[in-house]
């Protein structure tokens, strides 16, 4: 523990030019006198650590002291640690923050920054970011657990499952675990979890590759989907590639554009996406999602008196 500590106060002095003791002491949880001790330990190692007196002194480390990746070109350090701080703005994960702090010790800025990313937009809200705090914990221990669970459609349940990993798609968290009860792999959308509790209980089955169990779960679920022929104004053909870039697309008329959309039946974000683009576009099939569509409507508006 002492070690991890010492090796996370050099890599913060080397991304901060001038950190008090009383600062150090609430980031690593320890006291005050400690840090000093903790200064005397890193200097005898060899490391260069000054000390600034007064109001606004703190630790540095020499200027001239610069860890270097020589493995990797500049550009391609900027863009990795710019990647990792853009993934911190949509998920919270001390490993990560971590992480991000050690890569800025290593590589050099220079030329200032080219890329900007912020998924901040992404993030989902706190309870949501503990819930998959807890979910890791469960799933390193491998520890089974339960949950109330409200799908999609209103139902109800409490399944008891087997967490095997967290992923994020479609704007949103997702468990992905195994349940014995069905004998099968599912998806559970975090944000609809209540009142998780981990059993003492661990697994032993083997899953293999959880990640080719994750595909496999995945490409049954894209075989319910289905191909919605929508037509638009030909004008809004810039608009319709922008949402749509890799569906088929052509040209019926003067004025009318198709574009065949191949979604999951059952997401209901197409149906809102769908829906937004109000009188700018016409659902022609399959008949029963265009019907959906219109009773979605309906319902919409029987809330305005309309």
């Amino acid at each position: 523990m002492k070690t991890d500590r010492l090796l996370g106060i050099i890599i913060h002095l080397l991304n901060h030019d001038n950190v008090s003791a009383s600062r150090l002491a609430e980031r690593f949880h320890v006291s005050v006198r400690t840090i000093q001790r903790d200064m005397i330990g890193i200097s005898a190692a060899g490391i260069p650590v000054y000390s600034v007196n007064g109001r606004f002194g703190g630790y540095s480390i020499l200027p001239e002291f610069k860890m270097k990746n020589i493995d990797i070109r500049s550009g391609e350090q900027q863009m990795i640690v710019r990647a990792l701080e853009s993934l911190a703005t949509s998920y919270s994960n001390d490993t990560l923050n971590s992480l991000i702090e050690k890569y800025n010790a290593i590589i050099e800025r220079e030329g200032g920054r080219k890329v900007f990313w912020d998924f901040s937009v992404t993030k989902e809200n706190q309870r949501v970011q503990g819930l998959n705090a807890a979910l890791e914990s469960a799933i390193s221990d491998r520890r089974c657990i339960a949950f109330d669970y409200r799908n999609a459609a209103g139902r109800e349940s409490r399944p008891h499952v087997e967490p095997l990993a967290i992923h994020y798609k479609w704007y949103a968290w997702y468990l992905f675990a195994w349940s014995e009860e069905c004998g099968e792999y599912r998806t559970f959308k975090v944000a609809r979890i209540r009142n998780l509790e981990v059993s003492e209980r661990r697994s032993r089955i083997d899953h293999g590759d959880v990640e080719q169990r994750m595909k496999e779960s995945e490409q049954a679920y894209y075989r319910t989907c289905i191909d919605i022929e929508v037509r638009f104004p030909a004008g809004d053909a810039p608009l319709m590639e922008e949402y749509f870039p890799d569906c088929p697309m052509e040209r019926l008329t003067e004025d009318t554009g198709r574009i065949f959309i191949r979604v999951p039946a059952k997401e209901r974000l197409w149906k809102a996406l769908l829906l937004s683009f109000g009188d700018r576009v016409t659902v022609v099939g399959p008949e029963a999602y265009r019907e959906e569509l219109k009773e979605t409507a309906r319902k919409f508006l029987s809330n305005y008196d309309i």
